[in-house]
Formats: structure tokens, sequence, C-alpha cells
């Protein structure tokens, strides 16, 4: 078992470049004068005492790191895990823990959605859940709502026929893709709460092999947990047909503008097993009047060739019409920046100029 590493004493400035753990793809919520961030992490050494490659990091269970901030970012402290897969196992056979986002509710419990990796055996180890479960806090998961609010397994037709595409049902999960194309797509959900804090999410999945599409589902509480009333009809952004991974979707609402904004990341790997350096990551920014769509793209690669990918959202500033962020660098950055997080930005949507802060 990889080790989990309990809070660290520094505290991060400009950034957060963790000395014991790679940390990817983000997400967060804002309480009072505190922004709570959360990503995916692993140790940088292997259970063996050797170092850890970042394209080995899949081979080993990660954990959900918590980070908070009293200055936007500026700095970080670093809180400890949130949730590891030990809390997971008793459910299936619990592989693997992917991302997700948490959100505050109206009665100050947090709800949090994640995606959670089933093993079926060595040659399907991606077939991924959709999962909910709940914090007090947002320091530590207090309770697993429900490890199968959306299952490709147990859903199978019920997703199909809304116009998803999922591979056939003993294929799920494929180490090798989807025919042809890149692993299964059913993961990453983000939790948006509209004016009447009524739950939507929203997640990235496909609806070809390589072409993919965006998730809707509405949710209704039933006793404790939730429930699925409604899954929307695939979505397609306006220039879906450049990549073929949607993955982290973020959506904020400017309700004076009258105006929704989604930020997603994007790849376009073709198959598993492909060279990382074939394959180009970028983060993507649309609006709408509707959650419904259509999307309107202000652009593609926002963030420009800075290695940035799985952005998130700390706090929107719609009066001076900006959002303040946070996003990882991928393996492809040089060394002293793969999988660290930068210093925060202001994306500027008028003309999606970003403007980096530092202490």
């Amino acid at each position: 078992m990889m080790d989990v590493p309990s809070p660290h004493t520094h505290v991060f400035e400009n950034g957060i470049n963790h000395p014991l753990l790679y940390l990817w793809d983000a997400w967060s919520y804002i309480e009072g004068d505190t922004i709570h961030l959360y990503c995916l992490s692993v140790s940088r050494i292997k259970p063996d005492g050797t170092p850890l490659q970042p394209i080995e990091r899949n081979d080993f269970p990660f954990h959900i790191r918590h980070f908070t901030s009293k200055n936007n970012g500026i700095s970080w402290k670093d809180e400890g895990c949130f949730l590891n897969i030990d809390r997971c196992a008793k459910f299936f056979d619990s592989r693997n823990i992917w991302s997700g986002s948490i959100s505050s509710l109206p009665t100050g419990e947090k709800l949090f959605a994640f995606t959670i990796l089933e093993q079926v055996d060595d040659k399907h180890q991606f077939l991924q859940n959709i999962a909910l479960a709940s914090s007090k806090d947002g320091y530590v998961v207090d309770e697993i709502l429900n490890f199968e609010l959306s299952s490709p397994r147990k859903d199978w037709k019920k997703i199909t026929s809304k116009g998803y595409y999922l591979g056939k049902p003993n294929l799920l999960g494929s180490n090798d893709g989807d025919e042809n194309g890149p692993i299964m797509a059913w993961r990453d959900p983000f939790i948006f709460l509209n004016k009447n804090a009524e739950v939507n999410l929203f997640w990235g999945g496909k609806i070809a092999p390589a072409k993919s599409a965006l998730v809707r589902a509405e949710l209704y509480k039933k006793g404790t947990s939730y429930v699925i009333s409604k899954l929307h009809k695939p979505m397609i952004v306006p220039d879906g047909n450049e990549f073929t991974q949607l993955e982290l979707p973020k959506v904020v609402h400017d309700e004076e503008g009258g105006l929704f904004y989604l930020m997603i990341s994007t790849c376009n790997r073709i198959y598993e097993g492909q060279s990382d350096g074939e394959v180009d990551k970028g983060v993507r920014m649309y609006k709408s009047e509707s959650l419904d769509g259509p999307w309107i793209s202000l652009g593609k690669k926002i963030l420009g060739s800075e290695h940035l990918f799985g952005a998130t959202v700390l706090r929107t500033d719609f009066q001076n019409n900006r959002l303040l962020c946070v996003a990882p660098y991928t393996d492809a950055a040089e060394d002293r920046l793969s999988l660290t997080f930068s210093s925060v930005f202001y994306l500027y949507l008028d003309d999606l100029r970003v403007e980096f802060l530092e202490s």
C-alpha cells in the first residue's frame, strides 16, 4: 500500500510543490474567508522505497488531498488526506479513486461527488462509477451515501438508451480502451446547485469510442442520499471534434449577466499506449444562456502552452468579468513543475487573458 503522509507543516506559497506527493486534477469550494482545494495525490516513493515515475502512477492507489487558503490562494496549508481507497474497499473491488467535486449545501453539510474505479480483473481495471459522499466540515468524509449513483455495469441499458456510448458489458473498463479508442469515460462529476439549491451533476462521457460528450443528471433527495431523477441526453460542445476526451467539467453562473460558463479539460489521445508526446492537452471555456446549452466556445487552450490541466474556479468575480483559478501542471511540464500546482491566476472572460498572482 502506498504511503499517505500526514499534513505537511510547510506553508506553500505561489503554488503547491509538495515534496512527498504528486498532485493533479483540481476542484474546490469557498466558505467564508477560506478556500478549500482538493486534488488527486500519490506518494512520490513506491512501497519498495524507489522513486515513482509519473507515468507509473496509475499502477498504485490514489488518495484525495485537501489544502486550504485564507488569502485567495497566495499560500496554502496542507490539511492531509480527505479520502483514500481504504474507505471504499467494502463496497466492491474498488481499485482507485478519481476526480470529483464538493459543494456546500444550504444546511452547511458538504456534498461530495467522485469517481470510483471498480476492478473487474487484471485486464479490465478502469470501470468507472459515479459516487456520492457527505462531509460535515469538508475536512473528512463522514459517510458514503451512494457508491453506484450511476453505474455503467448496472445501468448500461439506461445510459446507452439516452445516446451515450459504452462498450459491450463484458468489455467495460478494458485496459486497452474502447474499440481502438481511449479508455472508458464515465467520470469526474461536478456538482452544480441551481438557485433553488437543486443538485445537478455534470461529468465526462462518450457518444462513440473516440468522441466525448458532456453528461448532465438532475438529482433528488431520497432518504439520506440522492438518486438520479433525470439523465439528460448527451451535450456536444461546438469544437468537440478537436479532442477525444472531455474531463473535469466546471460550471459557474453569472446570475446578473444571465450566463453560464463551462470550463473543461480536454486531450486528443486516440488510443491507449499512445506516446504522451503525441497527446495535446488543454483547458477550454464556453458560455450559454442555459444549462441545456447550446454552448458557445470562448477559445481552446485558454491557458496557452503552460502545460496546465484540470483547473478549478476558486472564486467568481463577475463584476470585473473574471474568475480566480488555479491549475496543476501536467507531467509534460519541466521536472520541477510536473504534477505540482501553479500559482493562482485571474482568467478574464472578455478576452481570456490570464494574470498570474504571486506574493
